[in-house]
């Protein structure tokens, strides 16, 4: 069901009034983040839930040097980011399989994709699996942290179907064992979006 509802939304993502909102917003503050990982050494980046490949697209045009691939569960989605990523790779695999792959990355970015894992801490294990040494996590998600944000997400869930919103202290926790938290932001371009935040995570 869940794949069904993303392959539908696939063709219609970068039209919706969230992008200017939330997704946009998110994704300028990441390449600021790669950008930076870049300057430091970084030189391969895991796109995880990479949808219809924006943020990609973002990295191909500041960094045409830096190794990507974007990792999606939905056909649909993975078909646009192609088109708009032709020199990328990109696999078809849903999060907890990350495990599969042999190769390490500098960096891994997972962007709005969190609340739609069903086994968040064996995707987040996953990830830890997939980091080189001192590699990053910067992950990016509406987070659950008070009445208003919880209420706001319950209406987002009647459109991208089941989802679980973390707050900062569940997150914290889930990732204390494999990540130290470098930074967190908080992206709020309007006062009724619920709390987005954008965590660095260095990897023990």
């Amino acid at each position: 069901m869940e794949k069904a509802i993303w392959d539908f939304w696939s063709g219609r993502y970068d039209r919706l009034w969230v992008q200017k909102k939330s997704l946009k917003p998110t994704r300028e503050y990441v390449r600021d983040i790669i950008r930076e990982e870049w300057r430091n050494g970084a030189r391969s980046l895991l796109d995880l839930g990479c949808g219809p490949g924006e943020l990609i697209r973002g990295v191909r045009e500041d960094l045409s040097d830096m190794e990507v691939t974007g990792v999606d569960f939905s056909k649909g989605m993975l078909e646009i980011s192609r088109r708009k990523n032709p020199d990328v790779r990109h696999l078809l695999m849903a999060a907890e399989n990350l495990g599969s792959l042999r190769e390490s990355f500098d960096l891994i970015t997972c962007t709005h994709s969190l609340p739609y894992y069903k086994n968040k801490s064996k995707v987040i294990t996953q990830i830890a699996g997939r980091l080189e040494p001192g590699g990053k996590l910067v992950i990016a998600f509406a987070s659950g942290n008070t009445t208003y944000d919880r209420l706001a997400l319950s209406l987002v869930k009647l459109t991208t179907g089941p989802a679980g919103y973390p707050s900062d202290m569940e997150f914290r926790e889930m990732v204390s064992d494999l990540f130290v938290v470098e930074s967190r932001h908080v992206i709020r371009e309007s006062f009724y979006m619920p709390t987005i935040a954008v965590y660095t995570l260095r990897r023990l």
